[in-house]
């Protein structure tokens, strides 16, 4: 039972992170625990958020990986070849993970660092109030028009 409670307790600290409204059609604990991309929210100060990722690519140069992102997908592709006296050898690497609601997608930077790690940064926004669904939208909208 302990274990469960300090396992909980963890997961709420680490949800923390992403601020205090969340969009709730996002899985954020699979985001963080359910991908190689080992993601953090870091404080950069001044108020200001950074997603940051990091990812072990010791096997490939950064000539042969490719980051790119398409509604919120963050896409690493990898492709190594190898050429010896008698044979050719390719391999294939592909990973992929969606980005979190606040992730300023079109800031992204990628680069390796000298440990074989490709890091990925992105600014992060926190959403300032709770999202909310269609019928909320509507049902102010409907309050909105009744009040002229």
């Amino acid at each position: 039972v302990e274990r469960r409670v300090a396992q909980a307790k963890n997961e709420n600290q680490n949800l923390a992170q992403f601020g205090q409204y969340r969009d709730p059609h996002f899985d954020y604990s699979n985001f963080l625990h359910g991908s190689d991309f080992q993601p953090r929210i870091v404080d950069k100060g001044d108020n200001k958020k950074q997603l940051e990722m990091s990812i072990e690519m010791k096997n490939y140069k950064p000539e042969e990986i490719k980051v790119s992102i398409k509604n919120n997908e963050l896409i690493v592709k990898g492709e190594h070849r190898h050429k010896g006296d008698n044979s050719f050898e390719r391999s294939f690497f592909f990973k992929s993970t969606t980005l979190p609601p606040g992730t300023q997608v079109e800031q992204t930077q990628s680069y390796f660092t000298d440990g074989g790690q490709l890091k990925i940064e992105a600014p992060y926004v926190e959403q300032k109030e709770a999202t909310k669904s269609v019928e909320q939208k509507e049902a102010a909208k409907l309050v909105e028009e009744q009040k002229k």
